[in-house]
C-alpha cells in the first residue's frame, strides 16, 4: 500500500509549521549548548595542562629544596677546609649584599648573621646560578636559618639597585612580611609544607607566582624554612587569562575539585572551572566570563546562528499570519447558510436558563439544552405555539408539581422556527422568600437594638446626670479629693450615655439640626485645642491642612460638627501608637456646598471585624491597647450624625500601614454681600522659614488669606525688610518672630518672640497681631507719648482716617454681635486694637482686649456691654477731634 500524502489544508499546514518551529528551536538550543560546551572544554583542557605543569614545577623545587638543605647541613658538619673568603657590603642597616661571581644572581642577607650563614648563602647562590642564569622570569629563594634567625634572599632580579632607590622601604617591608609568614610556619608543628595563594607583586616579580614553603627541623635549633617563589607566566600557553585565575590553598576545595568540575557563578556572571593539583593541597579556579563564551560562539558560528534565527522568525511569522488569516468568502453565498448564521446569532442573544428550538413544519425539536430535556416529554409544543398569540408570550406550566415560566419567541429569520425558554419559578420563589425572611430578621434586629438603646438611655440618663452634678460640685469644692482614674471612668460612662441618648433621638426623628452661620476654622481650632494634650502625651505628630478651604463661613450645626470631628479624631489618636495623623479639610471640586474631611493616620490599621462597627455597634471590640475615650459605638454614632448632613463615613484601612477616615459634609455657603474690606494683615510682609514642606504650604496659604505677603530666605534679596519671621526652628528666630510648635511648654523667652500652635489658626493670628501691636507700641513710645498723641489729634489727616476706619469698624461690631459671628467679630476687634495702639489710646486698646477675651468665652451679653462702652469712648474721641479741627 502506497503512502498517501495528506491534503495540504490550513490546519495541516499550521501543524507542519509548528513542528518545523519546534525542530528549529531545539536545533538552536542544541547548537548553543554544544558550542558553549566545546569552549568550556577547551579552556578546561588548557587549565588541566596548566595544573600539570604547575605540579611538575612544585615537584622539581621540592627536590631542589631538600638538596639545598642537605648540602647546607652536610657542609657545615663535615667540611674541615677553610672556605674561600666571601665579601659582603652593607646596603642599609640590617641588610647586607654578598658579592657573587655572576652578575645575574644577587644575594642579600637580612639581619645579623654568622660566618657560616654567609658561606651558606654564597653556596646557594652558586647553586641557583646554574638554574636561573638563563631564566627570563624572576625567581626568588628565601632561606630562614634556624641557627641565627637570619633571612637569606637569592634572586635573579635586581633588588640591590631597587633597595638603593626610593622603593627600598617598600621592598624591605615586603621581605619582612615574607619573614613573618615563614616564622609563623615554623611555629606550626604539624605543617611541613605550605603554599601561598596566587600573588602579584611588581616590586619582587614581574608576573604572577606562588610561594612554596618547606620546613626543616634541626635538633637543638629552631626550624629552618626554605621558600621559593614559583613564577607561573611561562606555564600558560596564552589560552588562559592569569587575571581570572585563582589558586586555593584549601584541602576541602581540593577534595571537592578532585575530578575537575565547573559551575555557574551568578555573582560574577561567569563559569568557574576547578582543577586539582595532584600531590599538593592546591586547586586552581579559572573564572571564565559568560560574555567571553558568547563572543567566542559568535566568532565561530555567527552565520549558522543568523540562519537559524532567520528561519525561526520566518516560521513564527508564517504561523501567525496563517492563524490570523481568514478564508475569503466566495462571491455567491447560499442564502440558507447565511440565514443559519443569523439564526445562530439570534439564538445566542436569547439564551436564558433553559432553551429549546421547535420546528413547526416538521413537528420536531431541533435543539435543546440539559434543563429542557426532561420537560420535552411532558409538553405539547404545537398547542403552546397556538396559545401564544403575542411574539413574546409568557406561559406558566406545571411539571411534577414544579412551576416553570415559559417564554415563546417566533424567529424573525425563519418563521416556522420557535424558541422556547424556561425558568424554574419554585427556586426563584424560594430564594425570594429567603431574602424576605433575612430582611425581616435584620429589621427585627435593628428594632430590638433601638429598643435596647432606648431602655438603656432611659435607665442611665437621670442617674448619670446626678452623678455628673455631684462630681462637678466635688471638683469645685475639693479638686484633689477624687482620683483621676475615677474621674476618667465617670466621664467615659457619662459620654457614652449622652451618645446613646443622642443616637436614640436621631433614629427616632426627634433630633433636628440647628443650622446657623458657623465658622469652620473656629471649629477646627476648638477640636485641636480639645485633643492637643492627648496627641502630645502619646508623642504622635498631628498636622491640620486647611489650605484648600476657600470659605470658612458656612451654614450648619457647630456643636454637631465639633462632636463628629472630635469623636473620629480621638478614635484615630487612640488607634495610633506612633507616627503621624493628618486632618485635611477641602472644598469639593464638583459641588460648592460640600466639604471633604479626611483623617489619615499611620497606626496599625483597623481589622475587618472592627470596621463592621460602622453598621453594627458593639459587634467587635476596639483594637487599641489603651482606650480612655473611644467606644465600639463611635463609628456607628458618627455615621448616623453624618447622615444628618447627607454624608457618610468611609474607612480604608491597611494592616501595619494606617487608616483613612473620609467624610463629605453638606454645608451650604452663606450668601454674603461682597465688601471691599481691608484684610487684617494688609501691608504686612512675613519671612517664612519652615523646614517641613506641608507645614510651609499651609502657613503660606493662611497668610495670603489674611492679606499678608511672604518671602522665603532663599528668595529674599539683600536689604529687603520683613516685619516679622515665622519659623519652626527656635534657633532661626530673628528680631521679631513667631515659633510654630505643637508642644505645650513655652520655648521662647524673648519679649519680641511669640509661640503659636502650628495646627490652630487662631493661635498663629493672635501671635502675629500681638507682635505687630507690640511693634507699633514701641515705635510710639520711642517718639514720646505726649508728643505723638498731641500731634496726631491736632492733625486733620489723622483725625479723618480715625473717623472713617473706627466708625465703620464700630458699626461692624454691632452687626456681627447680632449675627453671633464670633470669628469676624474677633478680626474686627483685632483691627480696632491696632488702631488704638498706633494712636497710643490705651483706654481703647484695653476695651478691645476685654472684648477679645469675652469673644473666646462666647459671652454675648458681656460682649454687647463692652461694645457699648467702647462706642461711648469712640463718640467722645470723635467729638473732641471735631472741636479741635473746626
Amino acid at each position: 500500500m502506497l503512502f498517501k500524502i495528506p491534503e495540504m489544508t490550513p490546519n495541516n499546514l499550521r501543524k507542519l509549521l509548528t513542528l518545523l518551529l519546534t525542530l528549529l528551536i531545539i536545533s538552536f538550543i542544541s547548537l548553543i549548548y554544544s558550542s558553549s560546551s566545546a569552549i568550556i572544554e577547551q579552556h578546561g583542557s588548557a587549565l588541566s595542562s596548566f595544573t600539570h605543569s604547575l605540579q611538575d614545577r612544585i615537584d622539581k623545587y621540592r627536590y631542589i629544596s631538600w638538596q639545598i638543605f642537605d648540602s647546607a647541613t652536610q657542609g657545615t658538619s663535615t667540611s674541615t677546609a677553610q672556605p674561600p673568603p666571601v665579601n659582603q657590603s652593607t646596603l642599609q642597616p640590617g641588610i647586607f649584599a654578598i658579592s657573587t661571581p655572576s652578575s645575574k644572581i644577587e644575594t642579600l642577607i637580612f639581619g645579623e648573621h654568622e660566618l657560616a650563614t654567609l658561606n651558606l648563602a654564597s653556596q646557594i647562590s652558586q647553586y641557583t646560578e646554574t638554574l636561573w642564569a638563563s631564566a627570563k622570569l624572576t625567581w626568588t629563594l628565601y632561606y630562614l636559618n634556624g641557627e641565627d634567625n637570619s633571612l637569606a634572599v637569592i634572586t635573579n632580579g635586581h633588588l640591590t639597585n631597587t633597595l638603593n632607590r626610593y622603593e627600598g622601604r617598600n621592598i624591605a617591608s615586603s621581605i619582612a612580611g615574607r619573614r613573618n609568614e615563614m616564622l609563623q610556619q615554623a611555629n606550626t608543628l604539624d605543617e611541613k609544607e605550605s603554599f601561598s595563594a596566587l600573588r602579584r607583586n611588581r616590586q619582587l616579580s614581574d608576573g604572577a607566582f606562588i610561594t612554596l614553603r618547606t620546613t626543616f627541623n634541626q635538633p637543638g635549633h629552631l626550624a629552618t624554612i626554605l621558600a621559593v617563589d614559583l613564577p607561573l607566566n611561562d606555564l600558560n600557553n596564552n589560552s588562559l587569562n592569569l587575571s581570572a585565575l585563582q589558586i586555593h590553598n584549601d584541602e576541602s576545595v581540593s577534595k571537592k575539585s578532585a575530578t575537575g568540575s565547573y559551575f555557574l557563578n551568578l555573582s560574577a556572571f561567569s563559569i568557574d572551572l576547578l582543577r586539582p593539583v595532584s600531590g599538593a593541597p592546591l586547586s586552581v579556579t579559572y573564572h571564565l566570563p559568560v560574555m567571553t563564551i558568547f563572543s567566542a560562539m559568535i566568532d565561530e558560528l555567527l552565520p549558522v546562528y543568523l540562519i537559524l534565527i532567520a528561519l525561526i522568525a520566518l516560521t513564527t511569522c508564517s504561523l501567525f499570519f496563517l492563524r490570523e488569516s481568514k478564508v475569503q468568502p466566495t462571491d455567491t453565498v447560499d442564502p440558507w447558510v447565511e440565514k443559519l448564521q443569523q439564526f445562530t446569532q439570534e439564538l445566542v442573544q436569547n439564551f436564558p436558563m433553559g432553551s429549546l428550538i421547535y420546528d413547526a413544519n416538521q413537528g420536531k425539536i431541533l435543539l435543546s439544552n440539559e434543563m429542557s430535556d426532561h420537560l420535552v416529554q411532558h409538553l405539547n409544543f404545537k398547542k403552546m405555539v397556538d396559545m401564544s398569540s403575542n411574539p413574546f408570550e409568557l406561559l406558566q406550566v406545571t411539571v411534577n408539581n414544579e412551576i416553570y415560566q415559559v417564554r415563546h419567541h417566533t424567529s424573525q429569520i425563519i418563521s416556522h422556527y420557535h424558541i422556547f425558554t424556561f425558568r424554574e419559578q419554585n427556586r426563584e420563589q424560594l430564594v425570594s422568600q429567603q431574602l424576605q425572611n433575612a430582611q425581616a430578621v435584620l429589621e427585627k434586629n435593628h428594632t430590638l437594638r433601638r429598643q435596647f438603646f432606648e431602655q438603656l438611655s432611659n435607665t442611665f440618663s437621670n442617674p448619670m446626670r446626678r452623678v455628673d452634678t455631684a462630681i462637678t460640685e466635688l471638683e469645685t469644692k475639693t479638686p484633689s479629693l477624687l482620683p483621676n482614674d475615677l474621674l476618667q471612668g465617670i466621664h467615659f460612662l457619662s459620654r457614652l450615655t449622652r451618645n446613646i441618648e443622642t443616637l436614640n433621638a436621631v433614629e427616632s426623628g426627634k433630633f433636628t439640626v440647628d443650622k446657623h452661620k458657623v465658622d469652620l476654622q473656629q471649629i477646627l481650632d476648638d477640636v485641636i485645642t480639645e485633643n492637643q494634650h492627648i496627641v502630645t502625651e502619646k508623642g504622635v505628630l498631628l498636622l491640620v491642612d486647611n489650605s484648600e478651604l476657600t470659605q470658612t463661613t458656612r451654614l450648619g450645626d457647630a456643636p454637631l460638627i465639633f462632636q463628629i470631628l472630635t469623636t473620629i479624631l480621638r478614635y484615630s489618636i487612640e488607634n495610633t501608637v506612633w507616627g503621624k495623623i493628618k486632618l485635611k479639610i477641602s472644598q469639593s471640586a464638583e459641588y460648592a456646598d460640600r466639604l471633604l474631611l479626611e483623617i489619615v493616620d499611620t497606626g496599625p490599621g483597623l481589622s475587618s471585624y472592627e470596621q463592621e462597627n460602622i453598621d453594627f455597634p458593639f459587634i467587635s471590640p476596639i483594637s487599641a491597647e489603651i482606650v480612655d475615650y473611644s467606644t465600639s459605638l463611635d463609628l456607628f454614632f458618627c455615621k448616623k450624625l453624618l447622615a444628618l448632613f447627607d454624608s457618610t463615613l468611609t474607612i480604608e484601612s491597611t494592616s501595619h500601614i494606617g487608616t483613612r477616615y473620609q467624610m463629605q459634609l453638606t454645608l451650604p455657603q452663606e450668601v454674603v454681600e461682597q465688601e471691599d474690606d481691608e484684610k487684617i494683615l494688609e501691608d504686612i510682609r512675613v519671612l517664612v522659614s519652615i523646614v517641613a514642606d506641608d507645614v510651609r504650604h499651609i502657613i503660606c496659604r493662611q497668610l495670603l488669606r489674611w492679606g499678608a505677603k511672604y518671602d522665603f530666605p532663599e528668595d529674599r534679596y539683600s536689604g529687603q525688610q520683613c516685619d516679622l519671621m515665622i519659623t519652626d526652628d527656635v534657633e532661626q528666630l530673628d528680631d521679631w518672630g513667631v515659633l510654630l510648635s505643637s508642644k505645650s511648654e513655652l520655648l521662647v523667652s524673648n519679649p519680641h518672640h511669640r509661640q503659636a500652635n502650628v495646627n490652630i489658626s487662631r493661635s498663629i493670628l493672635d501671635a502675629i497681631m500681638a507682635l505687630i501691636e507690640q511693634q507699633i507700641g514701641e515705635d510710639v513710645l520711642s517718639q514720646g507719648e505726649e508728643e505723638v498723641s498731641t500731634s496726631l489729634w491736632e492733625s486733620s489727616e489723622y483725625y479723618s482716617i480715625f473717623e472713617q476706619t473706627v466708625k465703620e469698624d464700630m458699626d461692624k461690631l454691632q452687626s456681627e454681635i447680632m449675627q453671633e459671628d464670633y470669628s469676624a467679630l474677633a478680626l474686627t476687634a483685632h483691627r480696632l486694637k491696632g488702631v488704638f495702639a498706633m494712636l497710643n489710646l490705651q483706654k481703647g486698646k484695653t476695651y478691645c482686649e476685654e472684648i477679645e477675651i469675652q469673644i473666646q468665652q462666647h459671652h454675648k451679653l458681656n460682649i454687647t456691654n463692652s461694645i457699648g462702652e467702647l462706642q461711648d469712648y469712640v463718640d467722645s474721641l470723635l467729638q473732641q477731634g471735631s472741636q479741635k479741627n473746626e
